[in-house]
């Protein structure tokens, strides 16, 4: 008997539909191994995906448990999956999926189940703010401002073109805080600032050259307060927004960004402004955030995995890289 996945699919399933997506995911699966069994749980509200992805998990029985969805549905499997030991996988397969541009994860169905089944699994950090994990990034501010502002009707049939027109509306936005951050309950630094954010896997490379994908696994968050802003480094934002967000912070430099970086925060403004999760609008400041190292298995591709992580796992015989886990 072949191996067994389990694949979380939003009930919504972007612009592809639902009968279209679970046979495609399971067509490639079984052109990739004919001898897999797929399983399909189809998300029904809001943090369904969660629960679906930890009972999953408590089972013992699958080789991964597989995200097939965008941003939103990656979180929520996240949060299901955080600390638990099981593999998690993901599928591109919403309207938006900036977190799998960040690890080069393919939007293409047959590349990304194949991921899924010969990809390295690896451990990496997730943050945590409340009671909510993230992966990716928790955003405070003006980019959680258009987050909140994008139409979700529009959203499903233009994908990342609608928070590009929120965020045209917020070009000239004079709104911003005044930021206190408390670090590890022992330091405190105050800034002025009209976006910042708490990055898990964000790429903040450019001018500052404050991270890379490899920091998922460094067991801090990076926090980059933008302090000033002009309407052209808005716009700059917006176009690399428009082109797959890889280069989004590219231009952190046009904006007097200050870095700082921290396991465990808590974070003020006057006046309270919103936050994200992953593109999510959770609610607004005050919070407590803090970063969980390693508490997340995720199926990465080999080339963004990092070259220790293959070579370790290629060491490790058939049997023992396919067994279900945990």
């Amino acid at each position: 008997m072949g191996r067994k996945v389990y694949v979380v699919l939003n009930g919504k399933a972007g612009r592809r539909g639902l009968d279209f997506s679970k046979q495609e995911i399971e067509k490639w699966f079984k052109t990739h191994e004919p001898g897999i069994e797929v399983v399909f749980g189809i998300t029904e509200r809001a943090m369904h995906a969660a629960e679906l992805a930890a009972a999953a998990a408590k089972t013992g029985e699958y080789y991964a448990v597989v995200a097939a969805g965008g941003d939103g549905t990656v979180n929520e499997v996240t949060n299901g999956l955080a600390h638990s030991g099981a593999r998690m996988g993901i599928i591109p397969n919403g309207s938006t999926n900036v977190f799998c541009s960040e690890m080069k994860i393919s939007s293409d169905i047959q590349i990304a189940t194949k991921n899924v089944l010969e990809g390295i699994p690896v451990r990496v950090d997730v943050g945590r703010v409340g009671e909510r994990y993230y992966i990716w990034m928790l955003g405070i501010g003006i980019e959680a401002k258009i987050a909140y502002q994008v139409n979700p009707k529009i959203k499903k049939y233009v994908g990342v073109l609608a928070y590009v027109i929120s965020a045209l509306r917020q070009t000239f936005d004079k709104g911003r805080q005044v930021m206190k951050i408390i670090i590890d309950e022992d330091k405190e630094v105050t800034f002025s600032t009209f976006n910042t954010i708490v990055g898990n896997a964000a790429s903040f490379d450019g001018f500052l050259g404050i991270k890379s994908k490899f920091s998922i696994k460094s067991g801090f968050l990076d926090v980059c307060v933008l302090q000033h802003k002009s309407p052209i480094g808005i716009l700059q934002l917006i176009i690399n927004f428009a082109r797959g967000r890889r280069d989004y912070y590219r231009f952190v430099d046009k904006f007097s960004a200050g870095h700082l970086r921290a396991k465990k925060m808590r974070i003020e403004t006057v006046p309270n402004a919103y936050y994200h999760v992953d593109g999510e609008v959770l609610g607004m400041t005050p919070i407590e955030v803090e970063v969980h190292h390693k508490a997340l298995t995720l199926i990465l591709p080999e080339n963004t995995a990092g070259k220790a992580e293959a070579e370790n796992w290629r060491k490790l015989n058939k049997e023992e890289r396919e067994r279900p886990l945990p």
